[in-house]
């Protein structure tokens, strides 16, 4: 059934992990902005300006891909002022009860490598914190906590989405791969489903991706719904993570606003 645009998030070919050099030297300027389907123009705005090393480098190609380079993160936001950050500007996505969706490139990255995309409260934030960019996260990457949801961290050979409250480092996830001493990563798919040259997801070539935020009457989050599909394909793979105990705290922190976070 078709659904109106105020129903859906639609980042257009927003490509994660193309490249894997390091680009330290003066700040970036503003990589440029990408243009969302249902909602417009959005400014990609770069870690590291307060960085005394700087940061590597975020591009923005052709108003419709994002491509971070290894060790970067970008946020969207209303505009970009070079050098300097504003939580304000920060988007603030309310996403509960809707869709977005979204092309993914993990051709350029490998084992090892983590491409992700995630939501974060980070327009509400009010401390610069460790980075002096507002940035916050369920693990304290800067030194500030706030609410997270996890879209994709994934590469070739792994994907992982995961639901995580201000304070829950952990979090409740699903997907495929990943694992090390003493831990597994989920097994939601099967390894002849997900991976390059694999039966349903070819990591070596652009997929699509979608994620659902489904809600109750009382329009509270009731799960995180994520569906792979890829053009010649006719398997997608789909996870759904319920039952987790932070549902209050997202429900909330997605009427607020989340912020789409890019990095790598």
């Amino acid at each position: 059934r078709q659904r109106s645009l105020t129903n859906h998030r639609k980042l257009s070919s927003l490509l994660l992990a193309g490249k894997t050099f390091v680009a330290l030297g003066n700040p970036p300027a503003c990589p440029g902005t990408i243009d969302i389907g249902g909602f417009g123009l959005a400014a990609v705005v770069p870690t590291g300006w307060k960085s005394p090393e700087g940061s590597p480098s975020v591009h923005a190609y052709g108003g419709s891909q994002v491509m971070p380079q290894i060790n970067s993160r970008a946020y969207l936001a209303s505009g970009c002022s070079s050098g300097s950050y504003n939580p304000a500007d920060y988007l603030a996505f309310n996403l509960l009860g809707k869709t977005m969706r979204y092309t993914t490139d993990l051709s350029g990255s490998t084992c090892g490598c983590n491409a992700a995309l995630s939501l974060t409260s980070m327009h509400y934030s009010t401390s610069p914190g460790e980075c002096s960019d507002y940035y916050c996260d369920a693990n304290r990457v800067c030194g500030q906590s706030c609410a997270e949801i996890d879209l994709q961290e994934a590469n070739q050979f792994a994907w992982h989405s995961t639901l995580h409250t201000k304070n829950d480092h952990t979090g409740l996830g699903g997907g495929y791969g990943g694992g090390g001493q003493g831990w597994n990563g989920p097994r939601t798919w099967m390894a002849h489903q997900y991976g390059p040259y694999r039966d349903c997801i070819d990591t070596t070539m652009p997929f699509d991706v979608a994620v659902s935020f489904p809600a109750d009457a009382s329009c509270q989050l009731t799960s995180l719904q994520v569906v792979l599909s890829q053009t010649g394909r006719s398997c997608p793979l789909a996870m759904e993570i319920k039952g987790y105990h932070g549902m209050a705290e997202l429900s909330e922190a997605l009427r607020r606003g989340m912020t789409p976070t890019v990095s790598y």
